[in-house]
Order: C-alpha cells, then structure tokens, then sequence
C-alpha cells in the first residue's frame, strides 16, 4: 500500500518505479535486490486502482456487524435471519448503507475494527 500511495503522490515524472520501491525499502529496512522489479508484476497495482484498498473498508463493517449481531451468540437464529433478510439477499440491488443501518439499526461505527485490530496486535 505504501507504494501504491507513493505512485499516486509522486509530483516528479522523471522519478522511475524501481527507484520509489528502493527507497520504500531502505526506509522500511527491508533488503532491496538491485537489478530487480517485481513491482513491475503486481497486478494489483495496474487492475485494482482504489479497490484494492476496499479489503480494508469492508473489514470495518464486518467487525461492526459481527460485534453488535454476533459476538455474543454466533449462531443466533434471529440474528442470522436478520443478517439474511437486509443484507444478503438483496445483492448489490440495495444501496450497502442502508442494508448496513438495518441490520445494525443504527448508522455503521469504526470502533469496533479498531478494538479488533488492537486486541490483534502484539504488545
């Protein structure tokens, strides 16, 4: 992602993308083999665009949905039919914020992803 961003910011033309994946490196301390540019066969950079980044975004409403309708019970069959009737059954026929406010019955938080990642990571 780092280098995505880094693509997307760069205001120097001349700049070459094997040159920004070094320095991404030797700032990261990460070992950079000269003479190489995987970079140059990542897909994702070339077909994702902005999308690629939609991982991260649908992880915030997942942890929302999964702490206020599952956390508790997993395998609650109300929970289960609610989840089922707002959300999944429509598709992409229904505009995602309002199938998420239904099945929340309240607008979406990030709180929930961040008490996730946080109990994730190492101390």
């Amino acid at each position: 992602s780092l280098f995505d961003q880094a693509l997307h910011t760069n205001t120097n033309p001349s700049t070459s993308t094997t040159h920004v994946m070094q320095h991404l490196h030797q700032q990261s301390g990460v070992p950079f083999a000269p003479g190489t540019h995987w970079h140059s066969k990542f897909g994702h950079l070339v077909t994702y665009g902005a999308g690629y980044y939609s991982y991260l975004y649908a992880s915030v409403f997942a942890a929302d949905i999964w702490q206020t309708c599952f956390a508790k019970d997993p395998l609650n069959r109300k929970s289960g039919t609610i989840y089922w009737n707002e959300m999944l059954r429509h598709g992409g026929a229904k505009d995602p914020n309002l199938m998420l406010k239904s099945v929340l019955k309240r607008p979406p938080r990030v709180d929930s992803f961040f008490q996730t990642i946080s109990s994730n990571t190492i101390h």
